[in-house]
Parts: structure tokens; C-alpha cells; sequence
């Protein structure tokens, strides 16, 4: 048997070697070729655009579109401006607007009351806690969980929400649903 060693010495060390040394060449080729290149591209965000409705004591009031992240006082200027009898401390002018928002912006002396007389519907997703407390049956507790729990579960899809998240009861949903919206 030594002797068959002895005779294929030189072809088993050729074929142990001719792997090693193929992979030793693919190592030192992969090596001098260098990093890839990495193309970077400049990526910016370009905001999308929106549309606002935005009446009361306006020059123009009227649907105009906004940049995505635009605030109420932009809004305010598309508009022409406000009307001489524009009550503006009413109005959160820095607020930032969102796609299909309405802003009215009311008269002095006239308090919040829109057109016909009507007050505008109040946005359960976007009213603060003293906001929500002019509602019948929503007092400081219930003004408070509404903000809690749509800072914590996420914006209501229905006015249905505030009696499935066990915030509001059937009965109260009756009283304010005229006077909410869900935007």
C-alpha cells in the first residue's frame, strides 16, 4: 500500500492543491478589485400636495392647495388675508394643516358660529380637553380620555370609537354626535 502512496504522491498532492490554490486566487481577486461602489442619491422629501377649505371672515374664502406641513396662517394668507372683522385669537394659527381640513375663521363678537348660525362640528381627533368639555355630557374627565386615548391607540375612525374604547356611553354619543366630526 505504501507503495501505491509513493506512486500517486505527486497527483494526490496536485489535487488537494489545485482547490486551495483556486480558492486562494478567488480570495486575492475579489481583494484587488476593491470595495464596491456605493451610490448615494440625494433624496429629499417633496411634500405632497393638499387641499383646504378655509371660509368665515376670510378676503377669499374658497379651496386652495397647501404643501403637506403648511400651517393655518398659511392657509390665512392664500386666502387674501383676514376679513377687517376676523376674530383671530379663535383661531390656533400654527396649527398644521392636513389634507381636506376646514378652517373657519369667525368674526369678533360673534363667537364660533358659522354659517346659518350654526357652530362647526368639532373634530373629536383634533380637539384639545376644554374644546371637548363644551360638549353636552363631556365633562374634565371624558375631555381628558378622549386626548389620552387617541394619543395612545391612535386617531378614532367614528364617533362609534369613543363608545368601543369605553370613553363616552351609547347616551352621551347620542347628545354630541350632531356636534362632532371624526377628520
Amino acid at each position: 500500500m505504501t507503495e501505491q502512496l509513493e506512486r500517486y504522491h505527486w497527483l494526490i498532492v496536485a489535487l488537494l492543491a489545485l482547490p486551495l490554490s483556486g480558492g486562494i486566487f478567488l480570495l486575492a481577486r475579489d481583494r484587488l478589485s476593491g470595495p464596491a461602489e456605493l451610490q448615494i442619491t440625494n433624496t429629499e422629501a417633496v411634500p405632497a400636495d393638499i387641499r383646504i377649505y378655509i371660509s368665515g371672515a376670510v378676503q377669499n374664502p374658497g379651496v386652495y392647495p397647501l404643501k403637506d406641513g403648511d400651517r393655518w396662517i398659511d392657509a390665512l394668507e392664500v386666502a387674501g388675508g383676514p376679513a377687517e372683522n376676523a376674530d383671530l385669537n379663535a383661531v390656533n394659527l400654527s396649527k398644521r394643516v392636513k389634507d381636506e381640513d376646514q378652517i373657519f375663521v369667525p368674526t369678533q363678537g360673534g363667537g364660533s358660529s358659522a354659517v346659518n348660525g350654526q357652530k362647526p362640528l368639532i373634530n373629536i381627533n383634533s380637539a384639545g380637553e376644554t374644546e371637548l368639555q363644551a360638549l353636552p355630557g363631556i365633562g374634565e374627565v371624558r375631555a381628558r380620555s378622549i386626548v389620552q386615548s387617541r394619543t395612545s391607540q391612535g386617531p378614532f375612525a367614528s364617533v362609534e370609537d369613543l363608545v368601543a374604547r369605553k370613553i363616552v356611553p351609547q347616551s352621551v354619543i347620542a347628545d354630541i354626535e350632531p356636534l362632532i366630526t371624526v377628520q
